[in-house]
């Protein structure tokens, strides 16, 4: 019997840009018009968040560690609270906007760019590939990277594996080095952060820095590619590419993180 199946990852990012995946969703229609959702929770990268940020999947009981949670021919929750139903009056208009010619819900809410305001939860479509990264040898690498950190914790967040050659990181250690790393980030991050208004005092006071507002980047992220740039690992154009800035506004940026370190 032939079937459609669709598959999303349901994800939450954090105050830094960092994020989690949660959960696996798929949902399987079947030609007799039977249908079932499955939930697998991902529950190695669940135990890192705080209460603040995840309290849960809506009907779901996540204290059960089940495996998989299985809905046959209902709507679970987390699906009815966060996407349109068959007896939506406007339901064709949303459907068009998504380019879609009929009701999939779960495909719906990963097309969609509407966010559901109850909690910080969405959902990507499932790629084939994890992300991981392999590492030769962390011992080449710069002392102080608050790049090289800011990677490992992607990866971490998402439920991915680190291999190096000296040791992993998985699932039997990713809650504490998550910590571990974490800490360096934040620890890192304030000290680009002193560096950073260190810099435009230095600047008010000789009358170059005129206060005005600026795209926002994160800092760490921007230190990374400065980094980067530095080493000749890119090009300015390709620095500005990743900060998503035009090459002037890259330029003026690099000048200024020069500046501050004079």
């Amino acid at each position: 019997m032939r079937e459609i199946v669709t598959s999303g990852y349901i994800c939450l990012d954090d105050e830094y840009g960092l994020t989690y995946r949660v959960a696996r969703i798929e949902y399987r229609e079947q030609e007799d018009g039977n249908y079932s959702y499955t939930f697998i929770p991902f529950y190695n990268v669940i135990e890192l968040l705080s209460s603040k940020l995840f309290q849960g999947i809506p009907g779901l009981d996540l204290s059960l560690k089940k495996e998989r949670y299985v809905r046959e021919n209902m709507t679970p929750v987390f699906i009815s609270e966060r996407t349109p139903g068959e007896n939506r009056e406007n339901l064709w208009e949303l459907l068009e906007a998504c380019n879609m010619e009929y009701l999939n819900r779960l495909e719906w809410l990963i097309r969609t760019d509407t966010r559901y305001s109850g909690d910080l939860m969405y959902v990507i479509r499932a790629e084939e590939e994890e992300k991981n990264i392999e590492i030769e040898n962390l011992g080449t690498l710069e002392s102080r990277s608050a790049g090289l950190v800011r990677r490992l914790l992607e990866v971490i967040c998402y439920g991915g594996t680190v291999k190096t050659c000296d040791f992993s990181i998985n699932d039997s250690n990713r809650k504490e080095l998550y910590a571990l790393l974490m800490t360096l980030y934040l620890k890192e991050k304030k000290y680009i952060e002193k560096r950073k208004k260190e810099g435009i005092r230095k600047a008010a006071k000789t009358g170059k820095y005129k206060g005005r507002e600026k795209i926002q980047i994160d800092d760490t992220r921007l230190m990374e590619i400065m980094w980067e740039y530095e080493a000749n690992k890119i090009t300015g154009t390709e620095a500005a590419g990743k900060l998503n800035i035009s090459l002037s506004t890259f330029n003026r940026r690099y000048r200024e993180y020069k500046k501050s370190l004079s």
